[in-house]
């Protein structure tokens, strides 16, 4: 509760996020307690009512973690609630019920009058449980008109794209063919990552074991590629990686990453903290973690991120984000999965994963 001079002094010194007058009240969002409530570590847990308070809310605060769940209820439940009330203004309640739209997106949408408490409660903590999956996403290395590594580009690039939200960046990875670069390129390219962002959010791509070097050196999480045709290939290969190492599976590079590897690498010692696992179906994620819970398996899909992180994945990689790192949406599940649909869509179009790379390259300002 405040005074009306508490709301005079806000709203002249720009501190008022969002108002709305509404049954002789007026209800506000102000920026010095959301920041007192952020500054103490604590939970906010606002209650709107109208669409735009929300996009004002993530706009003030676009790298919060929000939840955005709708309660909702037909209008002829509205007004038996309303009612029931004893407060005499049901008319007034139900113009204001006609005058709110539904929200276009959402984590969760629950319709009150079908879901009772409890229900609605394990919805909402699914959705908060979503929230807190990381999210990777690849980074571009940027080129001359001939082909060449740009590395002054790709400087300016890292260092506008780790202003960003962003958990983790991937470094050297197949969206931005790091493969075909040499060792001592990727190694530029790392560098010049590591001056723009903290060594802990970033994820180097390994081609090769001079690679896995390169990072260990440099106290950067190597994200080993696993190179192998075979189970016994593959064991040796994580037999070499050193502690701490992730790994990349992907079909189009021989044996994956599946449970009965997860269990040999785990009875062994041999189990990587986790890796980017492509092409895997959520039964697939739940059976890996299930056999190694330890395991941090980032979804190399983003197409379902909900989906992915009830399965068992800590995150998903989201490639699409590639091309708006310096213009994301705000940290909302509810925005990023929208955002990642859009540009998938596009992306799906293209003929091939050059063509993809091309594109999210032409996205790039620097």
């Amino acid at each position: 509760m405040a005074s009306a001079i508490e709301f005079e002094q806000l709203a002249a010194a720009g501190q008022i996020i969002y108002s709305n007058t509404r049954y002789d009240s007026t209800y506000i969002i102000d920026q010095p307690e959301l920041s007192r409530i952020i500054a103490a570590g604590e939970i906010p847990v606002l209650h709107v009512g109208q669409p735009e308070a929300i996009d004002a809310l993530l706009a003030t605060a676009p790298t919060i973690r929000w939840v955005v769940v709708e309660l909702w209820c037909p209008r002829e439940v509205a007004a038996e609630r309303a009612a029931a009330r004893g407060t005499n203004d049901t008319a007034e309640r139900l113009a204001v019920w006609d005058a709110t739209p539904r929200l276009a997106v959402a984590d969760a949408q629950i319709d009150t009058s079908t879901v009772d408490p409890a229900a609605a409660a394990r919805k909402i903590m699914e959705a908060v449980a979503a929230a807190k999956c990381s999210i990777v996403v690849p980074t571009m290395h940027l080129v001359h008109p001939d082909g060449t590594v740009d590395l002054a580009a790709t400087r300016r690039h890292a260092v506008a794209a780790a202003e960003s939200w962003v958990d983790f960046f991937l470094i050297n990875g197949s969206t931005t063919a790091g493969s075909e670069l040499t060792n001592m390129e990727r190694a530029a390219v790392l560098d010049i990552w590591l001056e723009a962002a903290d060594p802990g959010r970033l994820l180097a791509c390994a081609w090769s074991a001079e690679d896995v070097a390169t990072a260990a050196d440099r106290h950067v999480t190597p994200m080993a590629v696993l190179q192998a045709n075979t189970q016994i290939a593959a064991e040796q290969f994580l037999q070499a990686l050193p502690p701490g190492s992730t790994i990349y599976s992907h079909p189009m590079f021989g044996r994956t990453f599946d449970a009965k590897l997860a269990a040999w690498a785990r009875s062994m010692g041999h189990l990587p903290s986790g890796g980017k696992l492509a092409k895997i179906r959520p039964d697939e994620t739940a059976e890996i973690h299930r056999t190694a819970p330890e395991f941090t398996i980032w979804d190399g899909s983003a197409r379902r991120i909900q989906r992915s992180v009830a399965a068992g994945a800590a995150g998903v990689v989201a490639t699409t984000l590639s091309a708006m790192l310096t213009d994301l949406p705000p940290r909302s599940l509810a925005r990023i999965q929208p955002t990642i649909d859009a540009v998938q869509a596009t992306l799906d179009q293209l003929p091939d994963r050059t063509a993809k790379r091309r594109w999210i390259l032409d996205q790039i300002e620097v």
